[in-house]
């Protein structure tokens, strides 16, 4: 079993989400998941002790993207790391486009350490 950090299992303890069977490892690619998807990785910050901190995102359009520099760049919301959540208040989220747009994110794919996660059928669209 995979050791995940305590902000990552706290916010999967919060939603219920089970480590085993909903959350699984995507391609760093387009492929990773689509809108509405929660995904969550160890982002470089740089170098030294938490320099490569848990990130919890919930990804918006584009998923990828290619930037001028070469970068291949992943897109979304970070998740607040203190807030309480709830299956139903991630639809909120989702649905109500709640979520500040100062926590709106760009990461480059090339920094993120390790894989990326995904955690299935965590907020219900009207594509699914």
């Amino acid at each position: 079993m995979v050791n995940f950090s305590p902000k990552v299992n706290k916010f999967l303890n919060q939603v219920g989400a089970d480590r085993n069977y909903e959350v699984q490892i995507v391609p760093k690619s387009d492929s990773c998941a689509v809108p509405g998807d929660f995904v969550f990785f160890r982002y470089s910050l740089g170098t030294g002790k938490g320099s490569r901190e848990a990130r919890i995102v919930m990804l918006v359009q584009p998923i990828t993207r290619e930037a001028r520099t070469g970068n291949l760049l992943l897109t979304g919301f970070r998740v607040p790391d203190n807030d309480v959540y709830s299956p139903e208040s991630l639809e909120d989220l989702y649905k109500g486009k709640t979520l500040p747009r100062k926590n709106y994110r760009t990461y480059i794919i090339q920094r993120i350490y390790g894989p990326i996660r995904r955690i299935r059928k965590m907020v219900k669209t009207s594509e699914s």
